[in-house]
């Protein structure tokens, strides 16, 4: 499929701490400049996904310098906030070594449990029990944490025994533990669009050193339908994901 070379370089490196409660509005309003934050870079017109080295040890030839020089950087800002999700999902093969895997349940669930801990407090019609120990998130907010991270047609499998962290009540909402965020900060490095509207983007988790934890290339699809149940919206999912 030819591919339209539209790659952007955004820094958005996150200081959240832990799954905000809701008296703790400045790490939400923290969180969401951080994703909307956009440093612009230029890169090759090779319509490779890749990382451009650092200035300081770069070698490559004056003419491939010139040509990322004259390369404009394109941002799709409907692709910014697709951050949050593939930070989840990197999460847990930081914390758990699990690779994406949309049909295994332990890694389904563990990747809505760290998507929901991280951004859940954002969604709609969410709130805290009155220890704040853990979100109480509706059915309706899950299954669209579903259609973003695992694409439109998984269908959502039981939670498993093993998964504790998060679990279904009698009263029809989900009952999220709430725990601090690892010790790692996500960043895009690079997306390329397809023709049929869908990207190839890769992402990484670094250190508070900016060392590379984990990287990963990711494939997004449009979305059949957009809503805010979330707390904004999201034009993509999740189709795919690998080691960049």
């Amino acid at each position: 499929m030819k591919k339209k070379a539209i790659i952007f370089i955004m820094a958005l490196v996150l200081s959240l701490t832990g799954c905000a409660s809701g008296k703790s509005p400045s790490a939400e309003s923290h969180a969401d400049s951080s994703v909307e934050t956009i440093a612009q870079t230029t890169a090759a017109v090779t319509g490779k996904l890749e990382k451009p080295a650092d200035d300081s040890v770069s070698d490559k030839s004056v003419s491939e310098t010139n040509t990322e020089q004259m390369q404009s950087t394109i941002v799709d800002e409907t692709l910014t906030s697709m951050l949050k999700p593939l930070d989840s999902i990197m999460v847990v093969e930081f914390v758990t070594s699990y690779g994406y895997n949309p049909t295994d349940p332990v890694v389904y669930w563990t990747t809505m449990y760290y998507y929901l801990c991280l951004y859940g407090p954002r969604a709609s019609g969410t709130s805290y029990d009155k220890n704040e120990a853990y979100l109480i998130v509706g059915a309706d907010v899950v299954r669209e944490v579903g259609r973003v991270l695992y694409g439109e047609t998984v269908a959502m499998p039981p939670i498993p025994d093993t998964i504790a962290r998060i679990s279904l009540h009698d009263d029809g909402n989900y009952y999220v533990k709430n725990d601090p965020r690892p010790d790692c900060y996500p960043e895009f490095v690079s997306a390329v669009k397809n023709d049929d509207g869908s990207y190839e983007a890769i992402a990484q988790l670094t250190d508070v050193h900016g060392k590379i934890l984990i990287n990963h290339s990711f494939h997004l699809t449009p979305k059949s339908s957009v809503n805010n149940l979330l707390g904004q919206q999201y034009y993509y999912t999740v189709s795919s994901a690998g080691v960049g």
